[in-house]
């Protein structure tokens, strides 16, 4: 079968969303923002970041993770588990924020933050993290990680 041009040009691709107060997909747009600060400053993203990190004094470590789950369920029973007792502290940390919006998103005193969703058409959880270095958002993920454990052998 012949490949279209197209096919093996695409350079960029993203998924659609409707958050926030731009009704555009977000992907589309934030890739359009990134694409005029590199035109207008001739930089490339990773001098953009780092120059947005020394202005603004962080520095941070990013990290995702997807666990692939033997059936939904164990999705459900996490889910369950954290609606009704999200944790108040993780790793030490007091919880500061809950978000449990498309997901559950847990923000930390020292500003490191750890996310869990599922994917949506995957038997998977996707967990995120960020965090102020390597080892510390490894932590969080095996945290994170660890709570499908818990909840599948303390169903509600």
């Amino acid at each position: 079968m012949k490949r279209s041009r197209l096919s093996t040009q695409v350079r960029l691709g993203g998924e659609e969303c409707y958050l926030g107060p731009t009704p555009e997909r977000d992907a589309m747009l934030s890739a359009l923002y990134l694409i005029e600060a590199v035109t207008e400053t001739g930089q490339d993203l990773s001098a953009l970041y780092r120059a947005l990190q020394e202005r603004e004094g962080f520095s941070s470590v990013y990290l995702r993770r997807d666990l692939h789950l033997a059936d939904q369920n164990q999705q459900t029973q996490l889910f369950q588990q954290l609606q009704a007792d999200p944790p108040s502290e993780i790793l030490g940390q007091k919880v500061i924020k809950h978000f449990d919006k498309d997901g559950y998103k847990f923000t930390l005193a020292d500003g490191s933050w750890v996310m869990i969703r599922g994917s949506g058409t995957e038997p998977l959880l996707r967990l995120y993290s960020e965090a102020k270095t390597l080892e510390a958002v490894n932590h969080l993920l095996d945290w994170a990680a660890g709570l499908v454990n818990t909840a599948a052998s303390h169903p509600r």
